[in-house]
């Protein structure tokens, strides 16, 4: 069936019962004109938002519905991560061609529901509306964080070391072969790109520990800590030998001639966390990395400001980081 055969009102009652279990942590559920909930004493109200649309950020045969519903949750609980936030409530829109199966949308919705159920995260609402071409989806993601607690990318400071969580340019490794029709031999690479796990409790620990800026990697190392760079007032330098490669991601990159740390500094979809943390905070981040069985890897350090984002090789030169990442409106060449 078609979501033009059934109907707003119809697909709605659908939606609305799929995440009817979801709902017990909020005063005033699904149903009636908004939401309302509760906000835990001595907490402040952490908000973002993302669109995905069919065509820029994903096409269908990529991933099953289930695993597009999930991913559009994760990517918006990776803001709430770099925040060092708790989830609090999400709320689901989406725009969708009449000629969309009903069971697509369903199936969706049961996705995103089970991203949802793994973070304990009540979906509030949303809305439907009918989209010429192409689904797009909007998510606006709600969380809290101890007041004065929040991580932000402008609390770097000179002399601070750079982490980066997990291994960033698994992702875009994964998205080139899922392209290539090669996904299926490299599985943990697919897994990056199509089902990201936010680093909730990396954020949150992070930001007790009082560390000093963070932010998620959506766009790639390079583009993602210029924006903590030019909100902290300061400079970087990092490391290309440091930057962590999984086994796999070796291998994928030996087979198909790519160079690792491209993909790190310019691919994006990882949703890692890249942070600084004063060397005095060294052993505990140690630490925290194996009680939270996430890599936590030293890539640079933090420098002034007019020393610029410069990436160092092996013998310990430097030169200016080539500007990556992905940009929404920027033109190619």
């Amino acid at each position: 069936m078609l979501v033009s055969d059934l109907g707003e009102e119809g697909l709605l009652e659908q939606i609305s019962a799929i995440f009817a279990d979801k709902a017990s942590r909020l005063t005033v559920p699904i149903g009636d004109d908004a939401a309302v909930f509760d906000c835990p004493p001595g907490t402040q109200q952490v908000w973002t938002t993302d669109l995905i649309l069919e065509g820029v950020h994903f096409q269908r045969p990529w991933l099953t519905p289930a695993e597009l519903g999930r991913k559009s949750l994760a990517v918006n609980l990776s803001d709430l991560a770099a925040m060092g936030a708790r989830p609090g409530c999400a709320l689901l829109s989406m725009a969708l061609p009449p000629d969309t199966q009903v069971e697509y949308v369903t199936d969706f919705c049961r996705g995103f529901s089970a991203m949802a159920g793994e973070v304990d995260m009540p979906v509030a609402g949303g809305d439907t509306c009918r989209a010429d071409r192409g689904l797009m989806v909007s998510v606006t993601a709600g969380g809290t964080v101890p007041v004065g607690g929040a991580l932000l990318r402008s609390g770097a400071s000179e002399g601070e070391i750079i982490y980066v969580s997990g291994f960033p340019g698994s992702a875009a490794a994964g998205m080139r072969l899922i392209e290539a029709g090669r996904s299926e031999e490299f599985p943990g690479l697919r897994k990056a790109f199509i089902a990201p796990r936010p680093r909730l409790d990396v954020g949150r620990s992070l930001a007790a520990l009082g560390v000093g800026a963070g932010i998620d990697i959506s766009d790639g190392i390079a583009a993602d800590l210029r924006h903590i760079c030019r909100e902290s007032g300061v400079g970087a330098e990092v490391r290309r030998e440091q930057l962590p490669v999984s086994s796999e991601l070796k291998r994928a990159c030996a087979l198909r001639g790519w160079l690792p740390g491209d993909l790190a500094l310019g691919g994006g979809e990882d949703y890692e966390l890249l942070f600084t943390a004063r060397e005095a905070l060294t052993d505990r981040v140690a630490r925290l990395s194996g009680e939270l069985g996430v890599p936590l890897t030293r890539i640079g350090r933090v420098t002034g400001a007019a020393a610029g984002v410069v990436m160092m090789d092996g013998s310990g030169a430097g030169t200016a980081m080539p500007l990556k990442g992905y940009d929404h409106f920027r033109k190619d060449g």
